[in-house]
């Protein structure tokens, strides 16, 4: 009977965090609670938070311990540009058209073509525009509205998110008439990049990681299968690796988010907290390798 009502409780518990925002008051109290549910229903194991190990386990330490606030204007996709301004110069920028905290105010005939809208406060609140004409506004000022009054944090339990206010940005779509644009994200540590994850097809989000010796690791994530394919070396990969040591110097965990197309690289974004730590790794031995370079602060 015990266990019966510790069941139902945490039960009604975690359905008062999906409430989100009506839920807040709660919140202190049961994302720890939740964040152990969850990654046990991820991972398939027990989250150790005395003795972390696996990256997956560091970020939700770092979720719960670390001052994630202090990030908020890097994850922010507006206001982080002032910052890869700074480190490593305003062409690795993709071109804004504009900032706009309501969505009514958004002029679709002032628009081009094509362009991507993205939510500046949250993760994967992002709408890819090839052709505007087909384009169905209402229903798209609806969605752009329901991003902007939602607080992410209320979502996702990152702090990082917690105080940055509700836009939306509007940026030049980068296509590759090649094929579709490649993505790479690099994991950094205490400011040296380690690892990176290509993302070879943006629409089926395959997966591939590499090394820096660009050595191809015999793992995945979320769940996509290892392939026998590898990938050629971007030519500017050095580029790469000194525009991801300059952007992660500050940090001791950050993913540095790039985008490569038609010789040219842009910076998407930085992550601290990586899939929100719970991304299944395919070998449990590789999240601990990636989680082997993280040196945690002592929690006091």
């Amino acid at each position: 009977m015990k266990n019966i009502i510790k069941f139902i409780v945490i039960r009604i518990l975690d359905k008062l965090i999906r409430l989100k925002s009506k839920a807040r008051f709660l919140l202190p109290i049961t994302h720890k609670r939740f964040i152990k549910k969850r990654f046990l229903q991820q991972h398939g194991y027990n989250i150790n938070f005395k003795n972390p190990v696996t990256l997956s386990e560091k970020i939700q330490w770092i979720k719960l311990y670390g001052s994630l606030e202090q990030y908020a204007e890097y994850v922010d996709k507006n206001e982080v540009r002032s910052y890869v301004k700074e480190k490593v110069g305003e062409n690795y920028l993709i071109p804004k058209i504009g900032v706009y905290k309501n969505a009514n105010d958004i002029e679709l005939d002032l628009l081009p073509e094509r362009f991507v809208i993205k939510a500046t406060h949250g993760s994967g609140w992002n709408m890819i525009v090839k052709d505007k004409s087909n384009l169905n506004w209402n229903n798209t000022t609806n969605k752009i509205k329901k991003w902007i009054n939602t607080n992410y944090f209320y979502t996702s339990g990152e702090k990082n998110y917690k105080n940055i206010r509700g836009r939306v940005i509007i940026e030049q779509l980068i296509d590759d008439p090649n094929g579709a644009v490649k993505e790479y994200k690099f994991y950094c540590y205490h400011g040296k990049p380690q690892y990176i994850m290509v993302v070879t097809d943006p629409y089926s989000r395959q997966l591939e990681f590499y090394d820096l010796n660009w050595n191809k690791l015999n793992m995945n994530m979320k769940g996509q299968p290892i392939t026998n394919h590898s990938m050629t070396k971007p030519y500017h990969f050095e580029e790469m690796l000194d525009i991801c040591t300059k952007l992660s110097n500050d940090f001791a965990f950050v993913r540095v988010d790039l985008y490569y197309s038609q010789g040219k690289i842009y910076v998407g974004e930085l992550t601290f907290t990586s899939d929100n730590g719970f991304a299944k790794f395919s070998d449990v031995e590789f999240d601990r390798l990636f989680g082997s370079h993280l040196i945690l602060p002592v929690k006091k």
